[in-house]
């Protein structure tokens, strides 16, 4: 990433920056002191949520956040009920009691924010951290095109928080999901850094668990 920001900047002259394909946002990320403005697309509901999460510009309550996260990693796993990760990825993706947990805690940040409990800027944050705390105990090798078989799953899940960025308020980022190819036709930006997805399959099946933890609509595998 280092050599990648010193060729942009060497090289690129303007003040706003568009990530097209910008996936978890580290491009944007480590270009974020050096433009104005910044566009991150990408086609992922779970990228979407992480930016908001990240990047977005509004006020949250950091003490409810880490009040929240203190009663997630005091669950008891035995004192919850089966639910939908739990059933369709416990002992494949995740070890079983991983994710009782990480279905009941997706559960519960919908009825937090269905209950105007938590904002948006709470709502992503939560939820993003979810999403990066269940990926360090996945059984995969990396994205959830598949699971690794024939091995004892030995993840242990711990729900941490992860840290928003805070910029100045001269600076502007505006998130879409939407078709790169869509997009550009009406986006204009000084420097674009196009990493497009790195073969013909589509994209999302690499990442469908984290597709169907973040929209959560409990589709029948």
């Amino acid at each position: 990433m280092d050599w990648i920001k010193q060729l942009i900047l060497e090289n690129c002259k303007g003040d706003s920056f568009f990530d097209v394909f910008g996936g978890t946002g580290a491009v944007t990320n480590a270009m974020i002191n050096s433009y104005s403005k910044y566009i991150l697309n990408d086609f992922l509901y779970s990228n979407e949520i992480i930016y908001k999460a990240f990047f977005m510009q509004k006020y949250y309550d950091k003490e409810k956040l880490v009040k929240i996260k203190d009663m997630y990693n005091a669950i008891v796993v035995d004192n919850i009920n089966e639910n939908y990760v739990s059933e369709n990825f416990g002992d494949k993706f995740f070890r079983h009691e991983d994710a009782k947990l990480i279905g009941f805690i997706r559960e519960d940040i919908n009825k937090k924010y269905n209950e105007k409990l938590i904002s948006d800027k709470e709502y992503s944050i939560l939820l993003a951290s979810l999403l990066y705390s269940l990926d360090r105990c996945a059984n995969t090798v990396g994205h959830y095109d598949a699971y690794i078989k024939g091995k004892e799953i030995k993840g242990e899940f711990i729900f941490d928080l992860i840290q928003p960025i805070k910029l100045d308020n001269k600076k502007k980022i505006d998130i879409f999901r939407e078709d790169a190819n869509i997009l550009v036709k009406s986006i204009n930006a000084d420097i674009a850094f196009i990493d497009p997805p790195y073969n013909s399959r589509q994209y999302s099946r690499f990442y469908h668990v984290l597709e169907n933890i973040t929209k959560w609509e409990k589709p029948s595998l």
